[in-house]
C-alpha cells in the first residue's frame, strides 16, 4: 500500500551509515572474486589425467520405472532421490596395466593378478589396458601411493551421469557397441578411452564399460529403500559400472551397483577376484 512517503525515504541509506557499510561490501565482493578465481582455477587446472567435477546437487539412483524391478533395475538401486557432492576430481582414465605395476614394483607388493605372465607382469601390448584382478585393498592403497583415494560411490556416479539424470554415460538412448561391453563381442580389456561414446558429461571415459570399479565406501541401502536389513552385512564394497562381460543394459546404465567382498579379513597371496574387476581414483582439491 502507498504510504504517499516517496520511495527515498525508506530506502536510501544515510551517507554515514554508507561510509560504515563500505569496508563490509569490500571485503564481500573480494570474498567473491577469490571464490571465482578458485573455482575456474580448479575447474581449468586439475591435476594430470583427472577432471574437476563441480559441487552441487544430482539425481542418483533410480526411479524403477527403466524396466522391471529385479530383473533390468536392480532393487538396491531404488529410489531415486536428490544427492549432494563436493568439489573433487576424478581420473579421467581407469588405472592401467603399466601404472599398476610401477606400484607393485615401488611397493615391495607380491600381490599379482592372476593372468599376468610367469615374470609376474602383464601381457605384451597391453600396458594401457585397465589392471583387472585387483582387490579394494590394492586398489584403495595404490591410490593412497600416488596421492589421491578411491571415489566415494555418490562421486562415482555423478562424475558418470551428470545433472540430467541420464541411464547411459552418453544419455538415455540405448546404444549397442557404445561401450566395451558384452555387446561389443571383444571378450576382453580394451586400452583405456577406446570408446569415444563411452565419456561422461564431464569427459570421464569407460564408465559404462570394460572394468567395473572399486569405491571407496560400504555398500549399503539408500535412504528410504525397503529391503530387509539383513539384506545389507556391512562386509561389502560398491562396485560400479559395467565390464566388458555385462550386459549393456542391465549393467552399464549410470545407476547400476553391485557389491564385492573387499576381502579385509580373508585376502591371502591366492585370492583373486574376477577378470573384470579394476578401478580409478579420486582426489578433493
Amino acid at each position: 500500500m502507498d504510504s504517499g512517503v516517496p520511495w527515498t525515504a525508506h530506502n536510501v541509506i544515510p551517507d554515514e551509515r554508507r561510509q560504515k557499510m563500505l569496508p563490509v561490501i569490500l571485503l564481500i565482493a573480494t570474498l567473491l572474486v577469490g571464490c571465482s578465481h578458485q573455482y575456474h582455477a580448479l575447474r581449468n587446472s586439475p591435476p594430470e589425467n583427472m577432471v574437476f567435477i563441480p559441487a552441487g546437487w544430482f539425481e542418483m539412483g533410480s526411479d524403477g520405472t527403466e524396466g522391471r524391478l529385479g530383473m533390468a533395475i536392480g532393487v538396491d538401486e531404488i529410489p531415486r532421490h536428490r544427492a549432494y557432492v563436493k568439489d573433487f576430481y576424478i581420473d579421467r582414465y581407469e588405472v592401467t596395466n603399466a601404472r599398476f605395476y610401477e606400484f607393485l614394483i615401488k611397493t615391495n607388493n607380491v600381490y599379482r593378478p592372476a593372468h599376468w605372465s610367469e615374470r609376474g607382469t602383464f601381457e605384451k601390448g597391453e600396458h594401457d589396458h585397465p589392471v583387472v584382478d585387483v582387490d579394494w585393498i590394492d586398489s584403495d592403497a595404490y591410490c593412497s601411493w600416488v596421492g589421491k583415494r578411491l571415489p566415494l560411490e555418490v562421486e562415482w556416479e555423478k562424475a558418470a551421469r551428470g545433472t540430467d539424470g541420464r541411464l547411459w554415460t552418453w544419455g538415455d538412448e540405448y546404444a549397442k557397441g557404445a561401450a566395451n561391453t558384452l555387446e561389443s563381442g571383444r571378450n576382453w580389456t580394451a586400452p583405456v578411452g577406446s570408446y569415444p561414446e563411452d565419456v561422461s558429461p564431464y569427459g570421464v571415459y569407460d564408465m559404462a564399460g570394460n572394468v567395473r570399479e572399486w569405491t571407496a565406501g560400504w555398500y549399503q541401502a539408500y535412504p528410504g529403500n525397503t529391503l530387509p536389513p539383513g539384506f545389507y552385512k556391512g562386509s561389502y564394497r560398491s562396485v560400479r559400472g559395467g565390464s566388458y562381460v555385462t550386459p549393456l543394459y542391465r549393467y552399464a546404465r549410470t545407476s547400476s551397483r553391485y557389491a564385492i567382498e573387499s576381502t579385509l579379513a580373508t585376502r591371502g597371496l591366492d585370492w583373486h577376484t574376477t577378470y573384470d574387476q579394476g578401478f580409478r581414483c579420486a582426489m578433493s582439491p
